[in-house]
């Protein structure tokens, strides 16, 4: 099975509602009356976060996206003035670091970089057409950290991936489970194996600072994180843990056992989507590049799917398709090169690379 026969929209995980399911036809009517005032809030304010996307081929150039207002929304338990609070403040962010430009002109070697430092999309979705990350601690050294840290204190380049799940993976993700809804969510996998408490205690800050600002501007980006493979002494430093993370996101987070490791993660992800470190048949490893399933093979092309294009990457949405945008800078060149083009729900163009 490849693809959407691998998919299903009413799996286990129903019972939490998706901001992915949670279109404006399916919200409550209390939930769509907070939403029609973040949105007034939005207009009446002039705050708008750039567009995505493209209207009469031309890029949209201020836009507010229904499901990035509804992830503040959900966030903060669809209050409209606590939305509208933590969504200005995210695009003054934004605005301030100059977040849209600092990755269309990213150095391609540096965001090659800051990516293996982060969890990354195996290639894959889940049964609710979810994209997959793994993230991988023991591959993870201080050393780097510490060199990250001291070239740039704020860590924005280290938010670069955050960007390419946002511009890139989850619109993909999208067209992929046939457009109708947009995606939202990822799901995690954490690898602890083979991590010792020293190691794991000396990335401690550097995890506390990523987590503020995720959820702070990134806000309810993960449906659920699952570590496997966790050391005899986590249950100890578990609790401390949890506490350097807002709650919200450390209710996400389920440990698992080896005796129910498997069973659990195939509840929410088909075992030929699963990696091999996670005991599925997935030959993919961590710091690799991402390895599609068949049917996003023949969206983005077996071009691209077999040579991976490195550094930041675009999915720019259109009203008959969509483009895949390769950008960033190689050396002094700045790249901005349309890929792949992508035609109603699925498939290439007549010329699937330029």
């Amino acid at each position: 099975m490849d693809g959407l026969s691998r998919l299903s929209i009413s799996s286990d995980s129903s019972s939490e509602r998706s901001i992915h399911q949670a279109t404006r036809n399916t919200l409550s009517p209390s939930e769509r009356a907070a939403f029609l005032e973040l949105k007034r809030l939005c207009a009446s304010n002039n705050v708008y976060w750039k567009s995505n996307g493209r209207v009469g081929g031309q890029i949209t150039a201020q836009c507010n996206d229904d499901v990035t207002l509804l992830r503040f929304l959900r966030a903060r338990n669809y209050v409209p003035c606590a939305a509208f609070k933590q969504y200005t403040a995210t695009v003054t962010w934004r605005q301030q670091l100059k977040l849209d430009a600092m990755y269309t002109n990213a150095d391609i070697p540096h965001f090659e970089a800051m990516r293996r430092l982060l969890p990354q999309w195996t290639g894959r979705r889940s049964c609710t057409g979810l994209p997959i990350y793994a993230y991988r601690v023991s591959a993870i050294q201080q050393c780097d950290l510490v060199s990250t840290a001291k070239s740039d204190p704020s860590l924005s380049t280290v938010f670069l991936t955050g960007e390419y799940a946002e511009q890139f993976v989850q619109p993909l993700c999208g067209r992929l489970n046939g457009g109708n809804a947009a995606v939202a969510h990822a799901m995690h996998i954490i690898d602890l194996k083979g991590v010792g408490v020293k190691h794991l205690w000396s990335l401690r800050s550097y995890l506390q600072k990523l987590g503020a600002t995720a959820t702070a501007h990134y806000p309810e980006a993960v449906e659920k994180i699952f570590i496997i493979g966790a050391p005899s002494f986590f249950p100890t430093l578990y609790s401390f843990i949890t506490k350097l993370f807002d709650a919200n996101l450390t209710s996400k987070i389920s440990v698992l056992t080896p005796s129910n490791a498997f069973s659990t993660l195939t509840r929410y992800i088909h075992p030929d989507d699963l990696p091999q470190f996670a005991g599925g048949n997935q030959e993919w490893d961590y710091g690799c590049h991402p390895d599609l399933d068949a049917e996003a093979r023949v969206m983005v092309g077996f071009a691209l799917a077999e040579e991976w294009v490195e550094g930041p990457l675009k999915f720019m949405e259109s009203e008959d398709g969509g483009e895949i945008l390769a950008v960033g800078t190689g050396g002094k060149a700045i790249r901005e090169k349309i890929i792949v083009r992508v035609v109603g729900k699925g498939g290439l163009s007549d010329s699937e690379e330029e």
